[in-house]
């Protein structure tokens, strides 16, 4: 079981790396949090294996599961795999989470996730990628890219 998870994880971050590294050439960061991932993970089963998207509760859950099955590294190294799969695997409902959720998912700045939650509050639910795209600050090329990881329930 424990083996089971840690794979699904390491899969779904593998694929959507994969898909992310058409769109974006990665940071000095996002490289060193891969390398994280891949070394935490990876030493129990190869990366490649995961595919999926998650919440980041889920993913916490899983990083959790992962520890007590033995996973070993520092509170640093688990937070850069968090912010990996938050970066990478994560699909975030826009009309519930907070700006600080949105952010890494969509790849947009704390202001312009700030923007997005502040137009929610104003004017209700969104109800489409079109409707996100009509908030100031956000990049409608990078939230097509990413339309897979957003929910509108």
């Amino acid at each position: 079981m424990r083996n089971a998870l840690l794979v699904a994880a390491l899969a779904s971050a593998g694929a959507a790396l994969s898909q992310n590294a058409a769109t974006d050439a990665p940071s000095r960061e996002d490289r060193v949090d891969k390398a994280a991932f891949e070394a935490i993970c990876g030493a129990c089963h190869p990366a490649s294996l995961a595919d999926g998207l998650r919440s980041e509760s889920e993913w916490r859950e899983t990083v959790e599961q992962m520890v007590k099955a033995g996973a070993q590294g520092t509170g640093e190294q688990f937070d850069r795999i968090m912010r990996f799969l938050l970066r990478t695997l994560t699909k975030v409902n826009v009309n519930t989470a907070s700006a600080s959720e949105i952010a890494p998912v969509l790849d947009i700045s704390d202001t312009a996730a700030r923007a997005l939650v502040k137009r929610r509050a104003e004017n209700g639910k969104f109800k489409s990628l079109e409707d996100l795209k009509r908030v100031r600050g956000l990049d409608a090329a990078k939230l097509e890219a990413r339309k897979d990881r957003v929910a509108f329930q």
